[in-house]
């Protein structure tokens, strides 16, 4: 039998107004890829930087005047833990199969021949990175998909140097032609 996963449990209330800041806690909650246990009560596998994004988000939650306790719990059930580690883990897949398609998408781009690396097409690839970053910060169980998008990344940073060397040769020999 697998042994049992330890978890980390914010337990929280936030007054209801400013709206803003349950809005901010939930945001936040989600920018950590916390589940929700019950309501007002949300977990993340047991870690360091688990510890450190509650710890933070318990400090914010009583300045804004609400209540916040982080303990530690294990699930007694094993079909209890399975069903959240699912949770978990269609999380992230969704997450990560997104950025994959998106990683399919701009190589195909840029295998069919046009402008290779417009300004726009550096941006999106700028903004695939940050937000493989953070679906590996919230990938609490190492789904390999987030290999595919690694690869898929590194492969659109190997087509921009190959065009980057492309391009350079192109403007040497045009520099060369136009000094001879």
């Amino acid at each position: 039998m697998a042994e049992p996963i330890r978890w980390l449990a914010l337990g929280y209330s936030v007054p209801v107004n400013p709206s803003k800041n349950r809005v901010y806690v939930w945001r936040k909650l989600k920018e950590y890829g916390a589940e929700y246990f019950k309501q007002g009560v949300a977990l993340l596998p047991y870690n360091r930087q688990s510890y450190t994004k509650f710890k933070y988000l318990s400090a914010k939650i009583l300045e804004m005047g609400g209540e916040a306790s982080i303990v530690e719990m294990k699930f007694l059930d094993p079909r209890d833990e399975r069903e959240t580690v699912s949770r978990f883990r269609a999380q992230a897949m969704e997450e990560l199969s997104q950025l994959k398609n998106d990683c399919a998408q701009v190589l195909a781009q840029l295998s069919s021949g046009g402008q290779l690396f417009t300004e726009d097409q550096t941006e999106q690839v700028k903004k695939m990175i940050r937000r493989y970053s953070k679906a590996r910060s919230r990938n609490h169980f190492g789904l390999s998909a987030a290999q595919d998008v690694e690869a898929g990344l590194y492969a659109i940073i190997s087509a921009a140097r190959q065009a980057s060397a492309e391009l350079s040769a192109q403007l040497a020999r045009a520099m060369d032609k136009a000094i001879k």
